[in-house]
């Protein structure tokens, strides 16, 4: 009988401490604070999916003036933007290049790493077909 009371208080005691035990530990505040260097988060654009099967994607992208895509990898592409406006791409070596895009402009592009930003002043639309 002993025993099975050992055990039962054990249990139960394991199941009381459980919540204490999964919750977080508290971050001491400075760790809450972004870093004086790191590179200000763009807004991202908005994405539309037309098309994704096993060849191709196909997606209609909007953004803003200001707003952009995080860096990633692009993979092969034709992209034809559907107004014009300027684009400014950042490479992972921190290198920039200013992309000036007419509206109907359609352009093959290779495996590439970068992110974007819309630095026009007009909202900026593009459709991309991403081969798979």
């Amino acid at each position: 009988m002993t025993t099975k009371l050992l055990i039962s208080a054990l249990l139960a005691a394991g199941l009381i401490a459980m919540p204490a035990m999964a919750q977080d530990k508290a971050k001491p505040a400075a760790m809450d604070k972004p870093k004086a260097t790191a590179e200000k988060k763009v807004p991202e654009g908005t994405s539309k999916v037309l098309v994704d099967n096993e060849k191709v994607r196909v997606t209609e992208n909007h953004l803003k003036p200001g707003e952009g895509s995080a860096m990633g990898e692009r993979g092969i592409r034709v992209v034809r933007a559907l107004t014009a406006g300027t684009m400014e791409r950042t490479y992972p070596d921190g290198k920039k290049e200013t992309i000036h895009w007419k509206a109907g402009e359609v352009k093959y592009l290779p495996k590439e790493t970068f992110s974007n930003k819309n630095v026009g002043k007009a909202e900026m639309v593009f459709f991309i077909t991403g081969l798979k």
